[in-house]
């Protein structure tokens, strides 16, 4: 039986098509019994239940982003998982900006090694050394005096 069958009209004015039971006296958008705040919180209840069904289930684990090509297999599965699935697009979207950060690091990563290499061959190895040594100071605030061993201090007189 269908609640239009009662009487009970849509918002557009035509006959609900909700499936009722025969004693029913209407659907539970039509019922009498109701009261507008049980109707309220059926309708929220109604969109809860919908983005929850979109969710992954609490068990999915997600690969880790430790390798470009983990990050490349989790994208190749998105990708399937668009193409096959009932997903939420915004899920998805939200999910490939993660991989694409996590590849802008393992490109940042790459170029400051390529970075390093090309200043250890331009500069020499004792150069980038004495450099890594002059950051690591600054960053840790510590100081040392230049050594002096080098200068000859003449005693007492104006010198030559």
């Amino acid at each position: 039986m269908k609640c239009g069958e009662l009487g009970h009209k849509t918002a557009a004015g035509k006959p609900c098509q909700q499936n009722i039971a025969a004693g029913a006296k209407g659907c539970i958008w039509h019922s009498p019994d109701r009261t507008a705040e049980q109707k309220h919180f059926t309708a929220l209840k109604g969109g809860l239940m919908v983005r929850k069904r979109r969710l992954l289930p609490e068990s999915y684990k997600m690969p880790p982003f430790d390798s470009r090509e983990n990050v490349i297999r989790f994208a190749e599965g998105l990708a399937r998982d668009v193409l096959t699935k009932d997903v939420d697009p915004r899920r998805i979207d939200t999910a490939l900006r993660a991989a694409g950060v996590a590849l802008t690091g393992f490109a940042q990563a790459t170029q400051e090694k390529l970075l390093e290499a090309i200043l250890t061959m331009e500069h020499g190895g004792m150069a980038v050394i004495m450099l890594q040594r002059i950051h690591t100071a600054l960053a840790e605030g510590k100081r040392q005096p230049l050594p002096l061993s080098g200068l000859q201090t003449v005693p007492g007189g104006d010198g030559p």
